[in-house]
Order: C-alpha cells, then structure tokens, then sequence
C-alpha cells in the first residue's frame, strides 16, 4: 500500500513541478521537447511542428513531459487499495500452510515435521504455477521456489533457536 500510495504521490509532485515548469519556462521546456526527439534521431525540421502544436496543447504537453522526459505513467487510483488487499490476503492464505499441520496432529514434534513437508509441497506447487504463467521454466522455477523457500524457513527457525 504504502510503495503505491508513494508512487502516486511522487507522480502528483513530478507532475505539479512540470505543470510550473510550462507556465514559467516554456522555452526550456520546449527544448527539452526539442531535446527528447532528437534523441530518437528526428530532425529539427520534422520535430518543429510537434513541439509547436504541444506549446498550444499544454494538457499533451504535461503528458509527453510526463512520460517522454520523466518516464512516468500515471498510476491508477485503486492500486495502492488494491495492492494492500493482495498482499493482506496472500500473507493470511501463505501463512496459514505452514500452521494447517499443527491443527491436526496433536504432538508438536511431529507437526513441525509434517509442516515442512506442507511448506515444501506448496512451495513446488506455487513455483511450478509462477513457472508456467511466467513462460519460464516451471520445474526450474519449482526448485527454485522450494529452495530459497527453505533457506528462508531455515534462516528463520535458526533465528528464532538462537534467541529462545
């Protein structure tokens, strides 16, 4: 949530400072346009024109100073919502795999150990799905999900050990 709500706001202050920067220097503004496409090679005598027809369309103008000098797009609103809702649910879903064990088997020694096995086992499924949508290669993918998955695991349980 907080990573998007930062990224729009970014986006509003970048976007406030280009809106200032038309209205007080649009000349340098209009040679940064003039800078922007001879950096794709266009030449003074075809990009004369762009820039002119943006210095009479100052709303294009921002938004080709947004994206062609800044590189911003402008967020959509219900990310930050809609971020924080994601993770929520996967935190709650992906934290419930590991403790599913301990729900059914009465001594710990044996949940633990059955709770790795679970853990690894969601992890191969997840990593193997992560694979297979991203075009990667999902048994690659798998392993390598599991592994860093266990090192992570490992990584906490010898933590938690070490201040008990």
């Amino acid at each position: 949530y907080l990573a998007a709500k930062s990224e729009a706001d970014h986006y509003a202050r970048e976007l406030k400072r280009e809106q200032e920067e038309i209205i007080t220097v649009p000349d340098t503004e209009a040679a940064e346009v003039a800078g922007i496409l001879a950096d794709y090679g266009i030449e003074p005598h075809e990009y004369g024109p762009v820039v002119n027809a943006l210095r009479k369309k100052p709303q294009a103008w921002l938004e080709f100073m947004m994206k062609f000098e800044l590189g911003l797009e402008k967020p959509d609103p219900r990310r930050a919502l809609h971020s924080a809702l994601t993770i929520a649910i996967a935190y709650v879903l992906g934290g419930m795999v590991p403790l599913i064990p301990y729900m059914f088997i009465p001594r710990a020694t044996d949940a633990v150990l059955a709770s790795v096995a679970v853990t690894l086992v969601a992890l191969l499924i997840f990593g193997y799905a992560k694979g297979y949508f991203t075009g990667n290669k999902p048994v690659k993918s798998a392993l390598q999900t599991a592994f860093i998955g266990a090192i992570a695991s490992a990584a906490a349980f010898g933590m938690a050990k070490a201040v008990a």
